[in-house]
C-alpha cells in the first residue's frame, strides 16, 4: 500500500504545476506565431465530458510492483478521477478518488484507507498539488509549472523541425530556506494532430541538484474526431531515484454517464501519512 502511495505522489509532484487556458501573448513567428499554436493544441482536445478507459501498467524500476498492473480509469472533466487497480481475476486491490480538493484511496489487501486534502500530499513530495495538472497528465493536455514564481518567462520560445513544433517556458521560484529553484518546462507537438507528443520539466535548485521528468505519448487513435493516445511513458530521474513507468489504454469510450464509487468498510483502519 505504502509504495502505491509513492507512485501516486510521484505523479503528483510533478503535476504541481497549473493546467491553463490563458493565451500567452509573444511576438508572430514566420510559421504560426505561439498565441496560434496554443489555441490549436487546446482545439484539439476534443469535446467530451467523461472518459472511461482500462489500464495497464509496467515498470521495470519499480521491483515491488508485479509483472503487470490492470485497472480502470475514469475522469469527469474539471471534477474528478477515479482509479480501480485490479491487478489479476478482476479482484480489486486498489481504489482512488481524486476531486479539485480532495483525495481518497483504500486497500482492500491491507484493510487500511487515507481520505484528506489533496494538498496534505505535501508532506511526502515538498510540492504544491493541482487537479487540473493531474488530469492533464492523464489525457494529454498542457499545463504550466507556475509556483507562484518569482520571475517566469511568459515570452514562450518556439521552434519547428521534423513536423514538430516545440516551445518551452522558464521560471524560478523560492525553495526551502535560502533557495530557489530554476524549473525548464518544454513540450513538443506533433503537427499533424496539434497533441502534445511528449512535455519534459527539468528543475535545478541553488546546489545543483537536478531533477528532470518526461512524458511520451504514443500509438494515436480516433475516436469519433478525438485524436486520443494510447501509450503513454513516464521517466523520472532525481538524486538518488529513478522512475520508469509505460501506460497502456484500452476500450476507451466518452461521453458515457459513469459513477464513481467509494464506499469503505467500517472494519478499514485510516492511515496516517508521514513526513
Amino acid at each position: 500500500m505504502r509504495r502505491l502511495v509513492y507512485i501516486l505522489a510521484l505523479m503528483l509532484l510533478f503535476s504541481s504545476c497549473h493546467s491553463s487556458k490563458n493565451t500567452v501573448s509573444v511576438a508572430n513567428t514566420k510559421d504560426i506565431d505561439i498565441v496560434s499554436l496554443y489555441d490549436s493544441i487546446t482545439s484539439h482536445y476534443g469535446n467530451f465530458s467523461t472518459i472511461s478507459m482500462k489500464f495497464s501498467v509496467e515498470s521495470k524500476d519499480l521491483k515491488f510492483l508485479p509483472v503487470q498492473i490492470k485497472g480502470t480509469i475514469r475522469i469527469k472533466r474539471d471534477s474528478a478521477i477515479w482509479i480501480s487497480v485490479a491487478p489479476t481475476l478482476n479482484l480489486e486491490m486498489f481504489r482512488c478518488l481524486i476531486t479539485r480538493d480532495s483525495v481518497k484511496f483504500y486497500s482492500k489487501l491491507q484493510k487500511t484507507y487515507y481520505a484528506g486534502r489533496l494538498d496534505s500530499l505535501t508532506r511526502q513530495t515538498g510540492a504544491e498539488f493541482d487537479y487540473k495538472s493531474i488530469e492533464a497528465i492523464f489525457l494529454d493536455e498542457i499545463f504550466f509549472c507556475q509556483h507562484e514564481p518569482v520571475s517566469d518567462t511568459l515570452a514562450l520560445i518556439r521552434t519547428f523541425e521534423q513536423n514538430k513544433y516545440t516551445f518551452q517556458t522558464t521560471s524560478k521560484k523560492a525553495f526551502k530556506k535560502n533557495s530557489m529553484l530554476t524549473l525548464l518546462q518544454k513540450w513538443q507537438v506533433s503537427n499533424d494532430n496539434y497533441r502534445i507528443n511528449n512535455v519534459t520539466i527539468f528543475a535545478t535548485d541553488d546546489a545543483m541538484n537536478d531533477a528532470k521528468f518526461k512524458i511520451d505519448y504514443e500509438d494515436y487513435e480516433d475516436f469519433n474526431s478525438i485524436s486520443f493516445p494510447t501509450k503513454w511513458y513516464m521517466k523520472s530521474k532525481m538524486p538518488n531515484k529513478k522512475f520508469d513507468v509505460g501506460v497502456t489504454y484500452s476500450k476507451i469510450t466518452f461521453n458515457e454517464n459513469l459513477s464513481f464509487p467509494f464506499n469503505l468498510s467500517s472494519s478499514y483502519q485510516k492511515m496516517e501519512l508521514k513526513n
